[in-house]
């Protein structure tokens, strides 16, 4: 497998797609093929960039017989239906987040994926960096003791060009303004990553979760600010907050933390851990670690789900992990919504329904 690569069709070359474009481009076990969008001009200009050629037409990309497995980063409405379609084509799919804006569409996903055979994987990229995967070891082995709880921040301020444009201006869309075509706000496109990053390096679920959520200085129909506090199944609390028109944003930048009886972690970049020992001394120290672009990030995401189809396995992210992740932001918008705490629902599958 050591000199193997998939062909890989590119579907969507808006914002996202020119920074995992670049990860293809340097993975080592994926290659670019084609590249598809609706809009000719962001197609021809991914595709000249890459030196694949381009297309207007999915039926096309998904004909071409070089094309082993898509990258799909369309808005997000769109991913349940081209997900399916480029399955059903016998392509597997590395998605973007969040897997889509259902939870019954994450499920018509993740059973087109087992009615095919063809593998279905999220593009997050906590389950593939090396410094989450050592943290997840950390509190395996109980560095911290026993994980007491969380917390998530995301403070920003997007320009008004954003619902319009995103941040380069590359596409004119009004898609992340619509709730129905977007999902939801800064919780569904900024602090999901974040909730699959805690899940992965605690391996705990949320089981339930109270939230507010409100839009105060953005004329769209998506929230713009959030607060929740949710359990999770081994009892410990999370807390979120995020907001994305907060002036001044964060001068002491974002600090996500995992909270245990013997310790915390700093989920700074690198990460700090405080660790008390028996005596209850214990001190701060930095878990050194590389720094890493974000091509390299998504040179990661690009090669863990090629390796999953080289080799027939399991993807590092799983169609699972998105509907997890997603479960826990409708949860909390449902909460917002009626004024409740609402219980995170499990996933039924045909095994045990």
């Amino acid at each position: 497998m050591e000199n193997e690569r998939i062909g890989l069709g590119v579907i969507g070359c808006g914002e996202i797609a020119v920074r995992t474009a670049e990860g293809i481009a340097a993975a080592s076990h994926a290659r670019h093929v084609m590249v598809m969008d609706v809009d000719a001009g962001v197609a021809e200009n991914l595709g000249s960039t890459h030196g694949v050629p381009w297309t207007t037409d999915v039926a096309e990309l998904l004909a071409n017989p070089d094309v082993d497995a898509v990258y799909i980063a369309v808005p997000h409405y769109l991913h349940a239906s081209l997900t399916i379609q480029a399955l059903e084509a016998g392509k597997h799919v590395l998605v973007e987040k969040p897997i889509a804006t259902t939870l019954e569409e994450a499920d018509a996903m993740i059973a087109a994926s087992q009615r095919t055979g063809r593998i279905l994987s999220v593009g997050f990229d906590a389950q593939v960096n090396p410094e989450s995967q050592r943290l997840r070891q950390l509190i395996a082995d109980g560095a911290i003791g026993k994980v007491t709880g969380t917390r998530i921040v995301y403070r920003g301020d997007k320009p008004a060009s954003y619902w319009q444009s995103g941040y380069t201006g590359r596409i004119q869309t009004d898609w992340r303004s619509s709730k129905q075509k977007s999902g939801g706000g800064v919780m569904v496109m900024n602090t999901i990553h974040d909730l699959n990053t805690i899940r992965y390096i605690t391996g705990l679920e949320v089981t339930r979760i109270a939230a507010e959520a409100g839009t105060f200085a953005t004329p769209v129909e998506v929230e713009d600010f959030v607060s929740a506090t949710y359990r999770y199944d081994n009892g410990a609390i999370g807390s979120l907050e995020a907001g994305s028109a907060l002036a001044g944003k964060d001068p002491l930048g974002e600090q996500n933390r995992i909270y245990g009886d013997a310790g915390q972690i700093l989920l700074t970049s690198p990460a700090r851990i405080f660790e008390r020992g028996a005596d209850g001394s214990g001190e701060w120290r930095e878990l050194p670690a590389r720094a890493e672009t974000k091509e390299e990030g998504r040179a990661r995401v690009v090669d863990g789900f090629a390796k999953a189809v080289l080799n027939g396995a399991q993807p590092p992210v799983t169609g699972e992990d998105g509907w997890a992740t997603l479960a826990i932001v409708l949860a909390a918008y449902q909460s917002s919504d009626e004024q409740r705490t609402v219980t995170i629902p499990e996933r039924i599958t045909a095994a045990n329904a």
